[in-house]
Parts: structure tokens; sequence; C-alpha cells
């Protein structure tokens, strides 16, 4: 957005550092605005995972594609209503709301290519070549810290006994 105004700005012999600034805003101010919209319609669609049997950081291509030119009408309708007025609703909506699916649209497709090309490689590399399964579980963002503090990780076992154990000492403090 910065880079935009600041192009403008050039281009029009304006103050430049206004126009950079103004672009930034507007800028941030739509992506702010799309991404509330767009996750929360895919937060809404992922709830609906586990019926249809995917992990929950799985969505699909038409998801995303329909989350996406939603929240782009619904973004569009609404900075131009409240920058333009009430009648530049329609137009406001139709326009983002293509921008949105076009650019859905195109990062679908290269994420597919992308897919493709590497299980061409994968596959034109040994096609008798599969992937062992590793031994090692891999953490979770902010796992690496748990091997500082003196606390570690437990599975549910674990758990289970040490619960029955600590109500095992409760059941005989209070006899």
């Amino acid at each position: 957005g910065a880079t935009a105004g600041a192009a403008i700005g050039i281009l029009q012999q304006k103050p430049v550092v206004k126009y950079a600034f103004s672009g930034a805003l507007n800028a941030s101010l739509f992506g702010m605005t799309f991404i509330a919209f767009r996750e929360s319609l895919l937060r809404f669609q992922r709830s609906k995972n586990p019926y249809f049997g995917l992990k929950d950081s799985q969505t699909m291509d038409i998801d995303q594609l329909w989350s996406s030119t939603i929240a782009g009408a619904c973004t569009g309708g609404t900075l131009s209503a409240l920058s333009r007025g009430v009648k530049t609703v329609p137009s406001g909506t139709f326009m983002f709301g293509v921008m949105a699916l076009g650019g859905q649209w195109i990062l679908n497709r290269s994420n597919r290519y992308r897919q493709e090309r590497i299980l061409a490689t994968v596959t034109a590399e040994d096609p008798t070549m599969h992937v062992p399964a590793t031994t090692t579980k891999r953490g979770s963002v902010g796992s690496g810290i748990l091997n500082v503090l003196p606390v570690h990780r437990t599975d549910v076992d674990e758990y289970e006994a040490r619960l029955k154990q600590k109500l095992q000492l409760i059941e005989q403090e209070q006899r």
C-alpha cells in the first residue's frame, strides 16, 4: 500500500509521504477487514471438518474460494459505503468480490500446480521409493521451551494414573 501510494504521489507530483501513508492506511484497513471476514467464514467451515473426515487445518479449495469471494464482497461493500456513500455499495461489492475470487482462484491453481510438480519429481526419481515412517514426533510451536522448563509432556494413560494416585491420596487424607 505504501509503495503504491508513493508511486502515485510521484507520478502525480504530489506529496509522496502523504500519499504513501494514505496508501498504507487504506491497504491495511482493507486487509484487516478482509482477513477478519475470511477467517470467520473459514472457521465456520472448518468446524464441519470432522463430519467429512478432514483434519482441523485442512480446507478444500472451494471453501477457500467462497470464503475469499464473500469476504471480498463484504469488505468492498462496507468500505465503499464508508468512504464514498451508500450509492457505491453495489459496485464496491461486485468489484472486490470478483477481485478476491480471481486472486484466490489463481492462488489455488498455483498451489495445485506446485503440488503436482513436487509429486511428479518424487515419482520420477524412483517409482519404488517410499517414505519411511518417522520415529520422532514433531512438536508443536513452542514445544522446544518445554526442554528448558521443569515441565514435560504426558500421554493420556500416564495422566490418568497420576490423577488416580492423587485421588487415592486425597481419600487417605480425609479418613
